[in-house]
């Protein structure tokens, strides 16, 4: 019997860029959403390995492995892709796959969870569930300034029955649903996910799948839709146009926002690197490769080198000169993770009798698509902005050239986006 699973993993955030002052706070894990000042003491990005250091809650128990595998699936991208465009979530790759695991059984199931980074013999699968469970809570929390909504849904094919076991751990765990679906008739399958998606990120993806192949039994969506606030916006009245450089023989105009103020920068012999916070315990991390130099980052991106230009930041006066750009990631996942351990699953030797009971199930196709926006604005009206004093001369920093971001979430420890603007104009 020919049985196809489809991962559609898709993804949207839109973000306004701010400046920033000082904002040295941290999620407090002891005093129940309460900022401090902690920020200084741990860095953006630098999960340490140390996996029994005291780390009570479950979201946090995973988020080092999290981390490691944020860095090791943006290498293998970037090594796939290296003149594109990129962007994906580390974070809801990862839950999409701890997700699928709970219907893998045997080798299967061991090379999904080793795979994302997990290492079983320091964490157990029952903490890594609770961790993705509580990340979810925290994820889709209404109440919070960073506003985010994401999970996973199952479609089936009306010809098989979902396990109901599978359906109570993946709705207790993953805040996952599961829908009978009739592939045969195509148009109303791609309607119905289609729909399901764009109701789910608030009509901001509208058409996740153009068509479904008749054989397809199962389709699993990952979803995750973003809105971001910055304190202090960007003005469109200083919006210019300027020159981005794509090759040595490609320039493209652009429209770069501009702003001049305090943000904490690092001016290192590899690239200049700025950090703009969110409201909410969360910032970007924009990163501006010198010249020649972008391939022997991403090579060498990880915690480390993230560390590394934590530590020389300084909080300074600069003029920012960032451009608006809307891009989108489509990655193939059988591909890249296959090239990361995960093997078995894409194969005949797949075993996901966990989910239907049926022994012949494997992934056929997965994919991941993102779409990212930055502009000026906040996606909510803003208020007041702050004005700051500053001096006559300042430094410039200017992305005009092939530059790295990564957003990381204080509160779940988590690096919720990463990519790489190779033209803004794509």
């Amino acid at each position: 019997m020919k049985v196809f699973l489809f991962l559609g993993v898709t993804l949207l955030f839109k973000l306004a860029l701010a400046d920033h002052h000082e904002k040295d706070q941290k999620y407090d894990n002891d005093h129940n959403d309460r900022k401090d000042s902690l920020h200084k003491k741990e860095e953006h990005h630098s999960n340490e390995h140390n996996h029994h250091h005291n780390e009570s809650m479950p979201c946090h128990k995973i988020a080092p492995y999290n981390s490691k595998f944020s860095f090791d699936l943006y290498r293998q991208v970037a090594l796939d892709h290296p003149y594109e465009n990129i962007v994906f979530s580390p974070v809801s790759v990862s839950t999409a796959f701890a997700f699928l695991s709970l219907g893998a059984k045997a080798q299967t199931r061991s090379q999904i969870i080793e795979g994302i980074g997990f290492n079983t013999s320091e964490i157990s699968e029952q903490e890594m569930h609770e961790g993705f469970h509580q990340l979810l809570v925290f994820l889709n929390d209404v109440d919070r300034e960073l506003q985010l909504s994401g999970g996973n849904a199952l479609f089936i094919s009306q010809e098989h029955k979902t396990l109901q076991t599978f359906l109570d751990e993946a709705k207790k765990l993953y805040q996952s649903e599961a829908f009978s679906t009739d592939f045969k008739n195509n148009e109303e399958a791609k309607n119905q996910i289609n729909s399901y998606v764009e109701k789910k990120t608030h009509g901001k993806i509208a058409h996740m799948l153009d068509s479904v192949d008749q054989d397809i039994v199962l389709v699993l969506i990952n979803y995750i839709y973003f809105k971001g606030k910055w304190e202090k916006p960007f003005s469109e009245e200083m919006t210019i146009e300027m020159d981005f450089h794509v090759n040595a023989k490609t320039t493209v105009k652009v429209p770069f926002m501009r702003r001049t103020g305090m943000y904490k920068v690092a001016f290192t012999k590899e690239a200049i690197v700025v950090s703009i916070p969110y409201e909410g315990d969360a910032d970007a991390l924009f990163i501006l490769p010198k010249k020649g130099k972008l391939p022997k980052i991403e090579q060498n991106f990880n915690e480390e080198t993230i560390k590394k230009w934590k530590k020389s930041m300084e909080m300074q006066c600069v003029e920012i000169f960032l451009p608006k750009f809307n891009i989108s990631g489509n990655i193939n996942l059988k591909e890249t993770l296959s090239k990361m351990g995960i093997v078995d699953v894409f194969s005949d030797n797949a075993d996901l009798s966990g989910i239907t009971g049926e022994a012949k199930l494997k992934v056929s196709k997965a994919f991941h698509k993102a779409v990212l926006t930055i502009d000026e604005k906040g996606t909510e009206a803003g208020g007041s902005t702050a004005l700051e004093a500053t001096p006559r001369s300042t430094p410039n920093v200017i992305f005009n050239n092939h530059f790295i971001f990564s957003l990381y979430d204080y509160k779940t420890k988590s690096v919720l986006f990463s990519g790489r603007v190779f033209n803004p104009q794509k």
